[in-house]
């Protein structure tokens, strides 16, 4: 994938985790409960962490990857993600690749939005009425989020039910699908240099994000 288009990329995804971020990291006691409450409780938690670690943050910004792993990692299904991101490329890929792939491209969604965290200022967050039936398993909370310039963004996250709680498998900003934007893309990228190759780079833009 060439910059050009992994910027693209990125400016759908960065809005979309910054505001994951904020509504995915609650504790386990949540994990029951009704998504779109969820959703609610969560992100008042978490602006209230990002206040009290503001000055910790200026002062050593690279705690943010530590925060984000360990608050929010544990709230997305990244197996799921990375199969559907693949696509029939899983199907073919050996054991040790899919393993590398879900590293790397876990790694690169903390790297990713961690940087857009960090210049994280407080923004309305309106709710939706949930339309899903929660007994299913599967609901779209649907939010309305504030941009740089004040402007509505309709961000709307997809949760299926697992055996330790709600997790997330994609997010759509203005709908467009985080995982079908990646989809895309990394077919193109792996149909002209392998699956190997594409994990090779994510890995060094992981490095280069960390340093």
């Amino acid at each position: 994938m060439t910059l050009t288009k992994f910027k693209t990329v990125s400016n759908v995804v960065v809005p979309a985790l910054l505001f994951v971020v904020s509504v995915f990291s609650a504790p386990a006691v949540y994990a029951d409960d009704n998504p779109q409450q969820l959703v609610i409780d969560t992100t008042n938690k978490m602006f209230a962490k990002l206040k009290a670690e503001k000055a910790n943050l200026e002062k050593s910004p690279e705690l943010i990857y530590g925060m984000v792993s360990e608050i929010v990692l544990p709230h997305f299904d990244f197996i799921t993600m990375s199969k559907w991101v693949l696509a029939k490329n899983w199907r073919t890929a050996s054991r040790a690749q899919k393993i590398g792939f879900i590293k790397a491209f876990r790694e690169l969604m903390v790297r990713t939005y961690s940087v857009a965290l960090l210049e994280y200022t407080d923004k309305e967050i309106k709710y939706k009425p949930l339309r899903d039936d929660v007994s299913k398993g599967d609901v779209t909370v649907r939010t309305l989020a504030q941009n740089d310039k004040g402007e509505p963004i309709a961000i709307n996250y997809s949760l299926h039910k697992k055996k330790k709680g709600w997790k997330v498998y994609d997010v759509a900003v203005e709908g467009v699908s985080l995982i079908a934007n990646y989809r895309t893309s990394f077919a193109t990228e792996i149909k002209q240099k392998g699956l190997d190759a594409l994990i090779a780079r994510l890995q060094k833009h992981n490095r280069k994000k960390e340093a």
